[in-house]
């Protein structure tokens, strides 16, 4: 991977719906050479998919929270794993290391969505124990794809 791909890399994080036109412009290639790199892009698997953000508010889920739970341990983590595909709240999962077994991020109506959401960790996935975090902002710039040259 050269400058230049890492230049189409970050219009991509940006404007994923550009035209090979446009972006072979942008990077002074030509339109061939352009749709030759993103090819190249895609079966190396470097880029995995084309995708859409929506606006978490727009649809009605306001609240970004970050939930670390910890399982109980007669629960098998690929059982918790499947069962956590099934809360739509659920934007991110992660298993990580530490005191906790999974990070997640959650998109909340409100509070009283929270609490449900909670109920459902403990008695459908089988969390023993939950810490809470709501997002107040997200800073300027963020979130960034690894790889991506700063501005």
């Amino acid at each position: 991977m050269d400058q230049i791909d890492r230049q189409i890399l970050g219009i991509l994080a940006e404007e994923a719906r550009i035209t090979a036109t446009d972006l072979a412009h942008r990077v002074s290639l030509s339109s061939s050479a352009t749709t030759e790199r993103l090819r190249r892009l895609s079966s190396s698997a470097i880029v995995k998919r084309f995708t859409v953000e929506l606006d978490a508010k727009a649809v009605g889920r306001p609240m970004t929270v970050f939930v670390d739970m910890r399982l109980r341990r007669d629960v098998d983590k690929s059982t918790a794993d499947l069962r956590l595909l099934d809360l739509e709240a659920v934007v991110d999962a992660r298993h990580v290391t530490g005191p906790y077994d999974y990070q997640l991020q959650i998109a909340a109506v409100d509070v009283d969505d929270l609490d449900r959401f909670l109920e459902a960790l403990r008695d459908t996935v089988g969390a023993e124990e939950t810490m809470t975090r709501l997002a107040l902002r997200t800073v300027p710039g963020f979130p960034r794809q690894p790889g991506i040259p700063l501005r």
